[in-house]
């Protein structure tokens, strides 16, 4: 699996050269996508009931609070009880796609596409995450930045797929050249005191990845 996530990345690389290209042509096929499935244009509106807006500036120290990564768990395990039996449908074709040997920027209306038979899991998992963090005092903002630090001391790369940020952008006639992006690190990265933090949790961070590479 690393040695996917590994190619992955040399992808994203090559493929920040032609960034502005692609954002065009990744814009026309997701706005089709949403057009054929509505149940997508609920995702945006659904995170603006997220109580706790903007305001986080993250430390220069780049380091996490075991507060912080309580609640990380915290969020995402009310999401993966949620969501149930489905998650292993989730996982599924999470893998599927992250297999795909020619993946790359353009690739993302093609994981929208295929995550459509899930539209339903997706939005009342993100509901329960709108919740969660409404519960735990967290910013969306804040939320993916403990997110990606954590994965960052875990060492697990993933695409991070913001699906209810391209919708927002697409209902808005927006294009886009980041409709993906890599998070998380290829081994161990970030300070010594985030690896200690995360070290009792690291089964259930690896058990998530399929989440956070969907927003969650």
């Amino acid at each position: 699996m690393k040695k996917i996530l590994i190619a992955l990345l040399v992808v994203f690389m090559l493929a920040g050269i032609a960034a502005v290209g692609v954002g065009y042509y990744v814009y026309r096929q997701v706005r089709s996508t949403v057009t054929q499935f509505a149940e997508f244009r609920q995702l945006p509106d659904i995170e603006r009931g997220v109580r706790v807006r903007g305001g986080f500036v993250p430390p220069a120290s780049e380091e996490l609070t075991e507060a912080q990564v309580a609640r990380l768990v915290r969020v995402q395990t009310q999401v993966r009880t949620r969501i149930g039996e489905r998650m292993a449908a989730l996982e599924t074709k999470y893998k599927a796609l992250m297999e795909k040997t020619r993946a790359s920027l353009s690739d993302a209306p093609a994981l929208i596409a295929a995550y459509r038979d899930l539209a339903a899991v997706l939005i009342d998992a993100k509901r329960t995450q709108v919740d969660a963090l409404n519960e735990a005092g967290l910013s969306l903002e804040e939320y993916r930045w403990i997110r990606n630090q954590a994965y960052r001391a875990l060492g697990a790369p993933y695409v991070d797929m913001d699906i209810g940020r391209l919708v927002d952008d697409v209902l808005a006639g927006k294009t886009t050249s980041e409709p993906a992006q890599l998070q998380g690190a290829i081994g161990p990265a970030g300070p010594d005191a985030n690896r200690k933090l995360i070290e009792g949790v690291k089964k259930q961070l690896e058990q998530n990845l399929a989440l956070a590479s969907f927003g969650l």
